[in-house]
């Protein structure tokens, strides 16, 4: 098996993991409140999580071997976020301060979950 089709496998299973999750976490955080409320706050703890855990790999040693970094960067985390539906309630609704603040706190969610990450490496290279 050649290594291209390798890497998209990986791609996919962690796609596939990440799109699974995302619904259900969708599922169970928008019955909370009325459409289109219950979807926003899914939607924004979603891609907040997922920015956060893309940090986090981009920064922990163990996703740095090119299968993890496929398998859940690339896969997972690509999968587990939205930007279509961030796009699709922007086109509804405008750029609104809701839509502003979920795409600045996914930057600073990413930075969050990059820092911890390095934090992480720091302690085990201490070791």
């Amino acid at each position: 098996m050649s290594t291209n089709w390798r890497m998209a496998g990986y791609v996919f299973i962690g796609g596939a993991l990440g799109t699974m999750l995302r619904y259900f976490l969708s599922e169970a955080i928008s019955v909370s409140a009325e459409f289109p409320t219950g979807e926003l706050i899914a939607l924004t703890t979603i891609n907040l999580l997922g920015a956060h855990f893309l940090g986090l790999t981009a920064r922990l040693p163990y996703f740095q071997t090119l299968w993890c970094k496929w398998l859940w960067a690339y896969g997972f985390a690509g999968g587990f976020t939205t930007m279509s539906a961030v796009t699709l309630f922007a086109d509804i609704n405008g750029l609104t301060w809701e839509i502003f603040a979920m795409m600045f706190g996914g930057i600073a969610s990413y930075g969050a979950g990059w820092h911890l990450g390095r934090r992480i490496q720091q302690r085990a290279d201490a070791k």
